[in-house]
């Protein structure tokens, strides 16, 4: 008896305890409803944490996972991006609720077992899976696209070390942006670290086939010397400004030659450079011609651009000749008779110099002075007005003033008016500088017809002109001014110099010594 009583006592005393400690934990639960159930669990986080603040466990599993990085690989191109970055959905509450729902949400009897699991830490509550929203994830598939994105490169045809070759065309890529949002959900709903997404190729619009017949064209046009010949002038045309001129288009109906002959102007310009000439002047004074007169010479550029034109055509087509003659018109010479003036019926080679007063005038007259030799100057209206002691000096000691218009312009291509100002002014401006008005003129360039001599006569002044120039104006140097003049002088011989010229200044004394050694005065 006595031991029945014992067991039937501890029968109580267990059973109670087992309502206490089962039914503790019921009791707590059914009235913290604001909690989790007791002893609930949840990854990384100890449970008394989810007991007492199951908001904020929400809110950082929720943060920690928008953190969470994921590496994309696209191409050559890699970036890593949070979770947040691709459109992560906030789901805290989601995850709040359901900590709280736990061990609640069944059948009384699905609820005390859940509880009860809790209570031996046998329970635990998983995040809701990760949801990405789709506008934010198709933003940002859509910014990596550009970063992968890369144009193709078409082919094109070059010149390269003087040969002609196709650089061939390089395919471009572009990111399957269909596939790459597949792929980040998958492994985001995988929880991976990475993934791969997958590209497209981009072909090029032009490949390296479209262009070989066109570059093999090309390059039998280049290959072959192209020469441009002009009256005895020839220039060959670099390779480079053939291929230039020979560019290459791709169209519907594929490559095609074309022609741009306006990149050859340069060289029509170099060979008219080279032939194109003005005619100099045949002068004829008292029947005796004293120059002779030379046909000038002119490029015709719009015909010879033509004339181009066709080769580079017939190149395009597979034809074509090394060498393309291009067209020249001549320019006949103009023939102006003068005047002998104050040089007529003697046998002293007479000195005169032009276009003063000058930078070497001073010079020249201090040679004139030291040599004893006397020269008549023509001068230039603006220029004497510039320098009147100049001017003074020249009458002072013992030479000829002429006039040689006002502004050194060409009389023949300026109205009668006008070529009365000229002359008349000069005038004027020299007498008053002087007191004495000259009775020489010369034209300048020699440039001389009816209203030049109108003019001049009704001025009372000759037109005189020279048989002799050793065109000292092109700055040829001191030995050659002074051997053209001592070649070719003669008695009576009118010397056209000039006072531009530092050459002409050195070339003097030894004009005036080797003239007086043939027995020639100089005046």
């Amino acid at each position: 008896m006595h031991a029945r009583r014992i067991l039937t006592r501890l029968g109580i005393a267990l059973a109670v305890l087992i309502v206490v400690v089962l039914g503790g934990p019921l009791v707590v639960n059914a009235v913290a409803t604001g909690r989790p159930v007791l002893g609930l669990q949840v990854a990384g986080e100890s449970r008394a944490r989810v007991w007492t603040d199951a908001s904020a466990v929400a809110d950082g599993i929720a943060a920690r996972r928008a953190a969470t990085t994921v590496t994309l690989t696209a191409g050559d191109v890699t970036q890593t991006r949070t979770l947040d970055s691709l459109g992560l959905v906030d789901r805290s509450d989601e995850l709040h609720a359901a900590l709280l729902d736990a061990g609640r949400d069944g059948s009384f009897w699905q609820d005390v077992v859940t509880q009860t699991r809790a209570v031996w830490g046998r329970e635990h509550v998983a995040p809701p899976p990760d949801r990405l929203d789709p506008a934010a994830l198709g933003d940002a598939v859509d910014a990596l696209a550009d970063k992968v994105a890369v144009a193709p490169t078409d082919a094109s045809v070059a010149l390269t070390g003087g040969q002609v070759e196709v650089t061939p065309d390089v395919r471009g890529v572009r990111l399957d942006t269909s596939g790459a949002r597949d792929a980040i959900l998958d492994a985001v709903h995988a929880d991976r670290r990475s993934a791969d997404l997958p590209t497209d190729p981009v072909p090029a619009s032009v490949t390296s086939a479209d262009l070989t017949a066109a570059a093999t064209a090309v390059s039998a046009a280049v290959e072959r010397p192209l020469v441009l010949a002009a009256r005895g002038t020839r220039v060959t045309v670099a390779p480079e400004r053939v291929f230039a001129a020979l560019p290459v288009t791709v169209g519907d109906g594929g490559a095609n030659v074309g022609v741009d002959a306006a990149k050859l102007s340069g060289d029509i310009d170099a060979v008219a450079g080279k032939v194109d000439r003005e005619p100099e002047l045949r002068i004829v004074m008292a029947d005796t011609v004293v120059a002779p007169g030379v046909e000038g010479h002119r490029l015709d550029k719009a015909v010879a651009a033509q004339a181009v034109l066709g080769e580079v055509q017939a190149r395009a087509a597979g034809g074509g000749s090394d060498v393309v003659t291009l067209p020249v018109t001549t320019l006949p010479f103009r023939e102006q008779e003068a005047t002998p003036g104050a040089f007529t019926g003697d046998t002293t080679v007479h000195l005169t110099f032009d276009d003063g007063p000058g930078a070497h005038t001073e010079a020249i007259l201090d040679i004139l002075k030291a040599k004893h030799a006397h020269a008549t100057f023509y001068v230039v209206g603006d220029r004497a007005r510039q320098h009147p002691e100049t001017i003074r000096r020249i009458l002072a000691e013992g030479h000829r003033l002429g006039n040689h218009s006002a502004t050194h312009a060409d009389l023949t291509k300026l109205t009668p008016e006008q070529v009365t100002e000229e002359i008349a002014t000069t005038q004027e401006l020299l007498t008053e500088i002087t007191g004495v008005r000259p009775t020489a003129f010369r034209p300048p360039f020699g440039a001389v017809n009816d209203v030049v001599r109108a003019a001049a006569a009704d001025e009372h002044v000759s037109v005189d002109l020279w048989t002799l120039d050793p065109q000292d104006w092109r700055a040829p140097g001191a030995t050659v001014v002074r051997g053209r003049v001592l070649a070719s002088a003669k008695p009576g011989s009118v010397v056209l110099l000039h006072v531009l010229q530092p050459g002409t200044v050195d070339a003097l004394p030894g004009i005036i010594e080797g003239l007086r050694a043939r027995g020639l005065a100089v005046d």
